[in-house]
């Protein structure tokens, strides 16, 4: 895999996988937060992307080193990202290619997104504090190679251990309530936790089987599909 130069694309990219390895929390080891995405773009192509994308939502739970992530991408696309205390991951895609289940690996993804990160971005951590879902954020800003800033405001009291999108692949020290993310097409996605809690109510979406009516295929064509 080529490096990605453009740490917007890279961004994005990342997004999909979001918060997917192990979670901790200062006061409490489960949780669950709800971010809702606005979905916009100044670029006309685009227009039929952010109608379909409307109403997209992530949410996320974990319990101990459980994590359960799922996002909507309006009509488009569904995912859900489930990993387990000993670092398996199960993907599973909703959309118009049909239902794939990928099972992976913390570490194989994390050499995947090593692979291809490099060092074209830097975290910059400043002065500034505002109040998301409750919750105090600090301010990071993530700075690239092309001349782009991306800002960060993250809480402290959730902790992640690994690169997830939610920590800057590792260099923001707390988990986003707050960011916002472009692509090279002109597509921002804005996400902004509007719930979280401390208990989660479901246990069973930790599962990593795989369930009926998906069909399984290898990471490698994962990635392969720009994912």
């Amino acid at each position: 895999m080529k490096k990605i130069s453009n740490m917007k694309k890279l961004l994005f990219t990342l997004a999909v996988v979001c918060f997917s390895l192990h979670f901790t929390n200062a006061q409490s080891s489960e949780g669950y937060i709800k971010y809702d995405i606005d979905v916009s773009s100044d670029n006309p192509d685009m227009a039929m992307a952010v109608s379909m994308m409307s109403g997209a939502k992530m949410e996320v739970a974990f319990n101990g080193k459980k994590s359960f992530v799922k996002m909507e991408f309006g009509t488009m696309m569904n995912m859900k990202t489930i990993t387990n205390p000993d670092g398996e991951i199960l993907l599973l895609m909703e959309g118009m290619m049909g239902n794939k289940a990928i099972k992976t690996s913390v570490q194989e993804m994390e050499d995947k997104i090593s692979e291809a990160e490099g060092d074209d971005f830097k975290v910059v951590l400043e002065s500034g504090t505002k109040m998301v879902a409750g919750y105090k954020c600090k301010k990071a800003v993530i700075k690239g190679d092309d001349d782009t800033d991306i800002v960060y405001w993250y809480t402290e009291d959730f902790k992640v251990d690994g690169k997830t999108q939610g920590n800057a692949n590792g260099r923001v020290p707390g988990v986003a309530l707050a960011f916002e993310l472009d692509n090279e097409n002109g597509l921002t996605m804005s996400y902004t936790a509007s719930e979280v809690k401390d208990k989660v109510k479901d246990k069973s979406i930790f599962s990593l089987d795989i369930p009926d009516g998906f069909t399984e295929m290898k990471y490698e064509d994962y990635i392969k599909m720009g994912m």
